[in-house]
């Protein structure tokens, strides 16, 4: 049925388009009609019973396209139709439905390359089969969500289509920046939705016409930089924005120096605020990896990169009026809560407002659990959103693998006209499926005690084995350990009960084990989701061991042969070491590595390959100690380094490699222990 407004205003002179619209009227009345490029588009108000059976409560998009062939045209028009003021809060975020005279099959293809939503197609033909039934839309709307698993998703959610329970701190945190220039951190556990929250904020802020980018610290190219090299990138990619959302660009200094840095960087900025107008807001996610005595390998020079990145930061903030606001997130505050580090002041102490992020209560696990399970065809019974709420202690993630667990193996008919109930029964039915499902996720969350937080961790774990007195006697003295339980989620408040059940089971049945797993590996440089199988650890130590051994001998060669060479001269030292240090992604200017230190601190830094490759590009200075073999000596370094393939990562070694290893150990050794003792 057409709405006799829309009937006058756009559908009388287009009768083709009349026959195809009345189609639709098993579930939709067309309230609106217009074009946009070369295609026309309708909006689809939901009847009752679509309504109640989809959770269907704005209107429906639904392209028009006589076409023969079908491009990324009609998604192009999707996606402005969409963003317009005029309909943006009008019609539903996910699903869309195209009325098309295409070859089905690739039509198909086309629409479902869209991640964002559900578009559903509907060819003419099938449309004009008078035998196509009452049902048929209802049954392609519910066939088509009933493969998609939109409880199940685990990356960041980048889409406010299925952003939930954060909307009053995502508008918080927008007002801090935007109105306030007030500067923010979000600290929570992982897995809680704080890179989410960010990506929020991010969208929010483009739609005010704020210049606005997410840093990711983990990245290499940033947390293996110096700080100077830091901010440039940082500047770089401001500019990037500048040019692709603005359409504008400016002329700007940048080669940074740790010399130059902090007058560069606040000009270049406010040649950027110039074009970009109203504020720059930086989102640094993962802050740990940049932060003093948390940064892991790959940035220790962090320790002492801290503080000037920040004053830099800071001078900006000021000198631009608060136009230049950022926002931290991660695990571990110590960033914005420590007094100072190396005994300097911190400079964003006190300067950022820190937030935590919540748990859901069951208000907000209810809406998103109605939300996701109504296009599947789903009806959570309330029993059941009550014992997810409490079981999972409000983690949303946790709670929505639960419910996706549970959906896929309960008795999900996915009828086209009536929702199905999911409740208690099926939840418990589908236990042992769920515990399987979340033991990665649990060893994400717990990831992040067992690099930054280890003693909370034993604590935890001597909780879950029943050694309640004995924790209660501790946290009553180390209150801040228990406002951390509790800021985090992991403990009810103001006592010494998990929030989370299961991740008490799992400490009992794996803490230990993935503690030891996690031991070998240093938290900057691997991700939980891909650590290998345990090797043999005795065997492996004894590599360890020696490899250590050989390496610190190597270093004291190298300085010692390079001094007397150089006649001490660091300067000197330090230029011939960088001729043998490759670039890579986390190392793209091996002389920044000296820049403020000595070449004896420097070498503290380097494994078995980069001495390898000092050695090797600087041979005549050190070819005298290994009796001019420099191709056993190579050869002799690859195969200790069976012990090392990458920092942070083992792996198990054959017999063979055992016997390899230790007679190049001996090799090795021999010619070193040959070093003269200058102390």
């Amino acid at each position: 049925m057409i709405k006799h407004e829309a009937y006058k205003a756009f559908f009388q002179s287009r009768p083709d388009q009349i026959s195809m619209a009345e189609k639709l009227d098993e579930g939709f009345e067309i309230t609106f009609g217009a074009t946009q490029g070369e295609k026309s588009y309708w909006l689809a108000s939901p009847q009752q019973h679509m309504q109640e059976r989809f959770g269907l409560s704005n209107e429906v998009l639904t392209i028009y396209s006589p076409q023969r062939t079908a491009d990324a045209r009609i998604l192009t028009t999707i996606e402005q139709i969409s963003r317009s003021p005029d309909f943006r809060h009008r019609i539903d975020k996910v699903l869309v439905l195209v009325v098309h005279d295409a070859d089905k099959e690739s039509t198909d293809i086309l629409l479902s390359s869209d991640s964002e939503r559900v578009i559903i197609g509907v060819t003419f033909s099938e449309l004009n089969n008078p035998s196509r039934g009452s049902l048929f839309i209802r049954s392609k709307i519910s066939e088509r969500f009933g493969f998609i698993d939109l409880l199940g998703m685990s990356s960041p959610i980048g889409s406010d289509k299925y952003f939930f329970g954060r909307d009053s701190l995502v508008q918080e945190l927008v007002q801090m920046t935007l109105s306030k220039n007030q500067n923010a951190g979000l600290f929570g556990l992982r897995k809680t939705g704080k890179t989410s929250v960010l990506q929020a904020v991010l969208r929010r802020l483009s739609v005010q016409n704020s210049l606005c980018e997410y840093v990711d610290c983990h990245s290499p190219g940033l947390h293996a930089a110096r700080w100077w090299q830091a901010l440039e990138n940082i500047v770089e990619r401001l500019h990037s924005k500048l040019q692709s959302d603005f359409r504008r660009q400016a002329t700007l200094s940048l080669a940074y120096t740790q010399h130059n840095c902090g007058t560069r960087f606040s000009s270049d900025l406010k040649l950027i605020l110039v074009q970009a107008g109203e504020s720059i807001t930086l989102l640094l996610d993962e802050i740990e990896f940049i932060t003093p005595r948390l940064s892991g390998a790959l940035g220790a020079h962090w320790d002492q990169d801290f503080v000037p990145f920040w004053q830099t930061i800071r001078a900006a903030h000021q000198e631009l009026a608060g136009k230049v606001t950022f926002i931290v997130a991660g695990v571990n505050p110590s960033a914005v809560e420590s007094t100072s580090f190396n005994s300097l002041p911190n400079p964003i102490f006190q300067l950022v407002i820190p937030k935590y992020l919540d748990p859901f209560d069951e208000a907000a696990v209810r809406k998103m659990l109605k939300f996701f399970g109504r296009y599947s065809g789903v009806q959570f019974h309330e029993n059941l959103i009550k014992h997810l709420t409490a079981q999972f202690g409000g983690h949303p993630f946790l709670i929505r693998l639960a419910a996706s667990e549970t959906w896929q193996r309960g008795n999900n008919k996915n009828s086209p006209s009536q929702l199905t109930e999911i409740g208690i029964t099926d939840f418990k039915a589908s236990s042992v499926a769920i515990k399987e499902r979340l033991r990665q996720p649990m060893k994400d969350i717990l990831l992040s005690l067992v690099w930054w937080y280890p003693e909370e961790y034993q604590l935890l774990q001597w909780l879950a084995d029943g050694e309640d007195e004995f924790v209660k006697e501790y946290l009553e003295e180390n209150q801040t350990s228990l406002i951390r339980f509790a800021r985090y989620g992991l403990l009810r408040e103001s006592t010494n009960e998990f929030a989370i059940e299961d991740i008490k089971n799992f400490l009992v049945e794996h803490g230990e084990l993935y503690k030891r797993e996690l031991s070998p590996f240093s938290r900057s440089e691997i991700a939980p989701d891909y650590l290998p199988e345990i090797p043999d650890l005795n065997a492996l130590g004894k590599l360890f061991e020696k490899r250590c051994e050989v390496e610190t001998q190597l270093r004291r060669a190298v300085i010692i042969y390079f001094g007397i060479h150089f006649n001490w001269k660091d300067a000197d030292i330090a230029k011939e070491m960088t001729k043998g240090l490759k670039r890579r992604n986390d190392r793209p200017d091996p002389a920044a590595l000296f820049v403020d230190r000595k070449p004896k601190d420097v070498i503290l830094d380097m494994y078995t390959l980069d001495l390898k490759n000092i050695i090797v590009t600087s041979w005549p200075i050190v070819s005298a100690l290994f009796e001019g073999h420099k191709q056993r000596f190579e050869m002799n370094m690859d195969t200790i380094n069976v012990a090392r393939r990458h920092d942070g990562h083992t792996k198990p070694v054959t017999p063979a490699q055992m016997e390899d290893f230790i007679n190049s150990y001996g090799w090795l050794t021999r010619h070193l222990d040959k070093v003269p003792d200058l102390g």
